[in-house]
């Protein structure tokens, strides 16, 4: 599924202009609630969702509904473990014998138990969330400093070689300067693809949770990307995530307009959450406001269905005390 660089120059202009394609790009499938962290910064328990994985069946119906003449980046987690689901493997193998691009996000602590399979089969992308990984640097709010995931990180990267799957991103939560360049040098020493900085995102009212000023990120930003190029590492952020620098430097540009009037979210522009009972959202941090469902309505139904547009036109009503919106100040 490479694209060339006018494919992402339409999908600058689109985001841009929010011109809606005509179906997502993305697709996030739930396959578990289950956890085996638990990070000050998850709102997991405010979503209150049961801790329950996906049947394996059902999970293949998902697949089979969507599977349409052209492929989707899926990604299969949602607010849980994905290697804690029994069937993972099986789920990955799957969706790839569809023809579509598949990846997690995994806390890397049951990784070394999966190292084979992923590589074999393979996995298109494994991100791993680490915040910390020193306990000086450490973070109460987000995944804690890890010995044995790090090990995890390494041996994975290792195992795998000059193989180009699975691509190997660090996804690292913005909570402080330290913290994010401490997690990136590792990342770069240990031979990883790519690092995402996350921003925190902090409703509005909720000050124990604390994130770098926006000064400091773009400090950060600047920082980061200087470690990472004395290791051939992609530094992907809040401004861009393009491999093209020229493409990167436009969006970085235009990202202010797509945010305009605090009315769009460029995230749910190409992109669907499906959870664990085939419910359709907008939107991860939306696990159940439901626009349709993909067990009785077809992906264009939804797409392109009166929720969606409802949605699409009621952005801040709806997201209520997300900051998402707020990133345009970031630029």
């Amino acid at each position: 599924m490479t694209k060339n660089p006018l494919y992402f120059l339409k999908g600058i202009l689109g985001r841009t202009f929010y011109i809606i394609p005509q179906r997502p790009e993305r697709i996030q499938i739930e396959i578990t609630n289950r956890c085996n962290f638990s990070c000050g910064m998850c709102p997991r328990d405010l979503f209150n969702l049961s801790n329950e994985d996906i049947p394996l069946d059902l999970f293949k119906k998902i697949i089979d509904r969507i599977t349409l003449n052209n492929p989707f980046y899926i990604t299969l987690t949602g607010w849980g473990e994905p290697l804690l689901h029994p069937a993972l493997p099986e789920m990955i193998t799957y969706v790839k014998s569809k023809g579509h691009n598949v990846g997690i996000t995994t806390n890397g602590l049951l990784l070394n138990s999966f190292t084979e399979e992923f590589i074999k089969i393979p996995l298109d992308k494994l991100t791993i969330s680490l915040d910390s990984v020193s306990e000086s640097n450490t973070t109460d709010d987000g995944h804690p400093a890890n010995k044995i995931v790090q090990k995890n990180i390494e041996a994975f990267i290792q195992q795998r070689g000059n193989r180009e799957k699975p691509i190997i991103t660090i996804q690292i939560t913005m909570h402080s300067k330290h913290q994010c360049l401490d997690v990136v040098q590792f990342a770069g020493e240990a031979g990883a693809d790519r690092v995402y900085l996350v921003r925190l995102n902090v409703p509005l009212g909720q000050n124990s949770l604390k994130r770098p000023g926006l000064k400091e990120e773009r400090e950060i930003y600047k920082a980061a990307e200087e470690i990472a190029g004395k290791y051939g590492l992609q530094v992907d952020n809040n401004y861009a995530a393009f491999d093209n620098s020229i493409l990167r430097m436009l969006y970085k540009q235009l990202r202010p307009v797509m945010y305009r009037f605090d009315k769009y979210c460029p995230k749910p522009y190409d992109y669907l959450y499906i959870n664990i009972d085939g419910k359709a959202t907008p939107c991860c941090d939306l696990p159940r406001y439901e626009v349709g469902n993909i067990l009785k309505q077809s992906l264009d139904e939804i797409w392109h269905g009166e929720n969606l547009r409802y949605f699409r036109e009621h952005q801040g009503e709806v997201c209520g005390n997300c900051d998402a919106l707020r990133l345009k100040h970031l630029n």
